[in-house]
């Protein structure tokens, strides 16, 4: 849970910083296709249950020069295996709007599904590191 010292594992992600208890502001860069977005939004820690190893976010953020949004709510668990490692399960619903979901949606998907799978991966580098 602790957002800034795990912002990094995040591609794109050129900013981030707390506004208020359990929001956070940021700027995420990606290029998908031909398109390059800049997404400046807000991420609220919805809930998070140390205890369960669950926590749940809800991420809204524009591309003003685009035109397009985007709605995403994400749930992180954390799960022991008997191998002594922790399994860790990210799911997210995300809704694309505007020239966004209207331009380039199976692009966008696409790229939203990779970025998660390499913040997963930076993530298992992070904590295998003892970061």
């Amino acid at each position: 849970m602790d957002l800034p010292r795990v912002a990094p594992c995040v591609p794109g992600l050129a900013a981030l910083k707390a506004d208020g208890d359990d929001r956070y502001v940021g700027t995420l860069q990606a290029q998908a296709g031909p398109m390059r977005v800049n997404l400046s939004g807000t991420l609220k820690v919805v809930s998070q249950d140390a205890d369960q190893g669950e926590a749940q976010f809800l991420l809204e953020a524009a591309d003003r020069r685009i035109g397009g949004s985007v709605k995403t709510t994400m749930t992180l668990q954390l799960t022991p295996t008997t191998d002594g490692q922790t399994e860790l399960t990210i799911a997210t619903d995300t809704a694309f709007m505007g020239a966004l979901g209207t331009l380039g949606q199976p692009i966008i998907r696409r790229k939203a599904a990779a970025t998660v799978e390499e913040f997963a991966r930076n993530l298992a580098g992070l904590v295998g590191n003892g970061g």
